[in-house]
């Protein structure tokens, strides 16, 4: 995409590959090898590399996600010979250091300690094998044992098997031609660069949680984590601007009814948010919020409140809704092309989900199109309480209240207040949130016999 209205260039290079590959047993190397490419090149190590890049202040990085990985650029088009220069290296011969794999390694490790120290965290640890099992490529976890297992020639090896140009796609966004980019990618450095990387295996079918309420307990966590999960329409399906629209009306922004619920009218939480998160494969139905860990219980029965309230339509949207949803689309879309690397972005993933490259220019018509009705039919067909599994992290031994009112009172049962343990069993008793038990986690998301 050329634009030469600012003299600044973005590329990234993406490959098949990331997580889903990773072996069992050494969770974490696509990301811990990506990541470790471009912290250093055979002739530079990192902090020479990130001098360099400094001088003419580009950038250089590499990523890796659960089924793409790759590397990028930018730079200012005076700076871009240097630059490129640097990410040909990059890309074709990281240092791939002894000292800095340990360090890479270490500061994990650290990470690791401190994301288990935090609700928020956890939930996302163990989100994977909550909706997917812990045996498919999406439900594994990266853990300390697994990180200790990647060696450095792991990462060598990782590097010569799936970085190769075959199957490999370029994005370049910027001031220069298509002309410009051919030629550098034909020049010497690059021409002998051959091979193609193994492409995607199959992956097989996920299998959920076999659970309504699954419970990790963080004692002394002064705050509990909780949402809900559940597959959803893939990110192609007919109906997705429609979709799109109801689930930014039931959780996309500030004005979302669960925001408004959870965070204006009850006072649980700073923010509450939901909608569908979309993978090349799987469109997933979320909601999540940090709250008091006193209004745990009453935060889900809030959530699956507003659910079958949409679904059911008992309150469908409203057309004070809909036009704001709408439009706050429309008029937001400038902006996610307001940088190079933005609009980066958004072709890669139009080819990501494999839409049409003309995809944005009827964008505007399509979401202005969506009526209510589209929306409810969107609602009643794609958020599906029956299949949602609710994820808890906070500590179990809290007091838990209950909304009665205008006000909060103590859960009580037999004149005994509930503790959140005591209080999720209940849920599971009364069905509140539909029939199904409850499993407790860990937070490397093992299962804990009570």
């Amino acid at each position: 995409v050329e634009q030469h209205t600012l003299p600044i260039v973005s590329m990234d290079l993406t490959f098949d590959g990331g997580s889903e590959n990773d072996p069992v047993g050494k969770e974490g190397l696509a990301s811990v090898c990506m990541g470790l490419m471009s912290d250093g090149t055979a002739a530079l190590d990192k902090v020479q590399l990130a001098e360099a890049l400094a001088d003419t202040a580009s950038s250089i990085s590499s990523y890796a996600g659960n089924d793409s990985q790759g590397v990028a650029l930018s730079s200012l088009t005076k700076h871009l010979d240097s630059t490129f220069a640097l990410f040909v290296d990059t890309l074709r011969t990281p240092g791939f250091r002894a000292d800095e794999f340990a360090r890479v390694i270490k500061r994990r490790l650290e990470g690791l300690k401190q994301a288990k120290g935090s609700p928020e965290a956890v939930a996302s640890r163990v989100a994977g094998p909550v909706l997917f099992g812990a045996g498919h490529p999406s439900g594994r976890i990266v853990t300390e044992a697994s990180l200790a297992a990647i060696t450095i020639d792991d990462c060598k090896a990782y590097h010569q098997k799936y970085l190769k140009p075959g199957g490999a796609k370029l994005f370049v966004v910027g001031d220069l031609t298509a002309a410009d980019v051919r030629a550098r990618f034909a020049a010497p450095a690059l021409a002998a660069w051959k091979g193609k990387a193994p492409g995607r295996k199959k992956l097989p079918g996920p299998k959920p949680i076999g659970a309504r309420i699954v419970f990790v307990d963080m004692p002394g966590a002064a705050q509990s984590q909780v949402g809900f999960s559940h597959f959803g329409p893939r990110r192609t399906a007919p109906d997705f601007f429609a979709t799109a629209v109801m689930s930014s009306i039931f959780g996309g922004g500030f004005t979302s009814r669960l925001n408004m619920n959870l965070r204006e009218d009850k006072g649980y939480s700073y923010g509450a948010r939901g909608g569908i998160n979309y993978s090349r494969d799987y469109g997933v139905m979320t909601a999540g919020t940090s709250v008091r860990s006193d209004a745990t219980y009453q935060t889900l029965i809030e959530m699956v409140r507003e659910l079958r309230a949409l679904k059911s339509g008992q309150r469908p949207p409203t057309a004070e809704e809909l036009t704001r949803e709408k439009a706050g689309a429309v008029l937001g879309l400038p902006s996610r092309f307001a940088t190079a690397s933005a609009s980066l972005g958004m072709f890669r993933a139009l080819v990501y989900f494999g839409l049409p490259l003309e995809y944005w220019s009827s964008y505007v018509g399509k979401v202005e199109a969506v009526d209510a009705a589209a929306v409810a039919n969107a609602a009643a067909k794609h958020l599906d309480d029956g299949k949602a599994v609710y994820l808890v992290v906070g500590d179990g031994k809290t007091p838990v209240i209950v909304r009665d009112g205008a006000s909060d009172r103590p859960l009580e049962v037999g004149g005994k207040q509930l503790t959140l343990r005591e209080a999720l069993d209940k849920l599971v008793a009364d069905k509140a949130l539909g029939a199904g038990g409850l499993i407790v986690l860990d937070a490397d998301g093992q299962l804990i016999k009570e």
